[in-house]
Formats: structure tokens, sequence, C-alpha cells
């Protein structure tokens, strides 16, 4: 069987049984606060970050650390692995990809596939799972590229916010969604579009229940079912919101395969607290 690593970011929210099964390397994205500059889950913690989101506290991100990059690719340079698959999270809201590419060069691997994901967390996992499970099934590299690639074009990401006050501060959406931000009693209901270029306004809801309901029914609308889709969630302290989600789900379209991620802690730091993201992708078998 061939030989593959599989790299990402820290954005992954991979736990570490996952990282174990699947032979994936992550590279930690960078926090900042107060001036000082933290990794994402080696110097501050998924709970550390939510702490300072509590207490109102300002946080950005910055590209992740090159030297850790290089120093991440050179150790699977010497392991000698018959091809390498970089996934990272949309180059339009990180710029993991791009340093990604500078390490690659410094470190000059050629036996490299480096995929423009355009999305993030539950895609990007389901492609890793796809990655490995292509290749063990022995599958050519270019196989496994267009596999990935068609996967990349079949999901959809909707991003329920508690509030819109770090998504706005942070410029993580366009102009019509912030809008919503003054706007009092409306459950805002965002997209990743275009590419995974911005998070857009995809409609308002009164209530909880109308907001599951317009997500549910765009779901049915583009096909999906428990025998075609499965459903990854992600949420920063936001469980009970998938827990209540997930049963609407269940009630109209059944009883359909899902897994629950938290939050990234460098999406959690544009997103803020209570948020949730909804992501439906194909099922393994058919892609």
């Amino acid at each position: 069987m061939r030989k593959i690593a599989i790299v990402t970011d820290s954005s992954v929210s991979f736990d570490e049984e996952q990282l174990k099964e699947t032979g994936t390397t992550t590279v930690p994205l960078t926090i900042i606060h107060d001036g000082s500059e933290y990794l994402d889950e080696i110097t501050i913690t998924k709970e550390e970050v939510n702490d300072l989101l509590r207490d109102n506290a300002v946080l950005t991100t910055s590209q992740p650390n090159l030297g850790l990059m290089i120093e991440a690719f050179e150790k699977i340079k010497e392991e000698k692995y018959d091809h390498v698959f970089v996934v990272p999270i949309t180059h339009h809201l990180s710029g993991t990809h791009r340093t990604f590419l500078q390490a690659l060069e410094e470190v000059q691997l050629d036996n490299v596939t480096i995929f423009e994901s355009e999305t993030l967390i539950g895609v990007i996992q389901h492609a890793i799972f796809l990655i490995k499970k292509l290749n063990d099934e022995g599958k050519s590299i270019e196989e496994i590229e267009a596999s990935v690639n068609d996967l990349f074009k079949r999901n959809e990401s909707y991003v329920i916010p508690e509030t819109l006050k770090q998504l706005k501060a942070s410029g993580r959406i366009s102009k019509g969604a912030a809008t919503m931000a003054s706007l009092l009693k409306i459950k805002p209901i965002l997209k990743l579009e275009n590419g995974g270029t911005t998070i857009e306004k995809f409609a308002t809801a009164r209530t909880d229940a109308k907001a599951y309901a317009i997500i549910i029914e765009d779901m049915i609308k583009h096909g999906v079912t428990p025998e075609t889709h499965e459903l990854y969630y992600a949420h920063s302290e936001g469980l009970h919101t998938v827990e209540k989600f997930h049963k609407a789900v269940k009630e109209s379209i059944g009883d359909i395969d899902y897994s629950v991620s938290v939050l990234p802690a460098v999406l959690a730091t544009h997103a803020g607290l209570g948020t949730v993201a909804i992501q439906y992708v194909p099922k393994l078998d058919l892609l």
C-alpha cells in the first residue's frame, strides 16, 4: 500500500484519536491577544480562548508559523513518504494555504498535492477520511485528487451565531450580513458563500425553530437524505443548539449520520461564543 502523509492546520478540530486514525499531521494556527502570540491548542486551549471571549477580550489571528510548517515538512521528507496530501482551511479566511506553499518551496518537496478546499472544519475532516479510504483501496493519486475536489464542490456550510458581534469586529462577514448586527430579536442564518470567500446573510428568523426549518428546507431542496449525505456540526459552547437542531433534522429528514466537534479556537475568535456551524457532505461511499 502507498505510504502517504496528510497535513492540515489546527482548524480541522480533530481529537487525538482521529489524528492517529487518519495519520494526520496538524500545524497550529496563531491567536494574538494583548500583543502576545499563542499557538492554537499548544500554548492556548479552546477553553482559554472562550474565557477571553467571555471577558470581551480583543482577539485576532495571524498567518501560521512558517518555521513550524517547515519543521513538519522536513520530518515528512526524512520519512520518505510516497505522496503528501495537504488540506488547509479556505485561503479566503486564512493565510494558511499561502504559508503551506512557502514551506513546501523551502523544503523542496515535489510529491505533494495541496488542495484549494474553499471550506473549513467538518468538510476538511471528511476530505481527510476520504483520502485515507481511497488510498487504502489502492486508488491512484489522480483518482484521490478528483474525488476530493468533487467533495469540495458538493457541500454546504451554514452558520448560526449567537450574535454578530465577533464576526462584525473581525470583518469576516459581508456588509449585507453585518447590517443585521443592529437588528433586535432576529435570528441570523449565515452561509459560507462564493467559494469560501465570504460569510453571507442567508436568512433571518424570529425563533430558533423557524431558523432550523429554513436550513432544513434548504438541505432538502439540495437533495440531502440519510442515504446520500451526512452532517458535521461544530460549536462554541453551543451543544444545546446542536442537539435541538439535530432533533428537528430527524423529524424532517430522518435518522442521518452526523459528527460533532468543538469549534476550533481560531474560528471561535471570529464567530463568538454560542456559534454553531452546520455542514452537509455526500457519504464517503458516494464519492
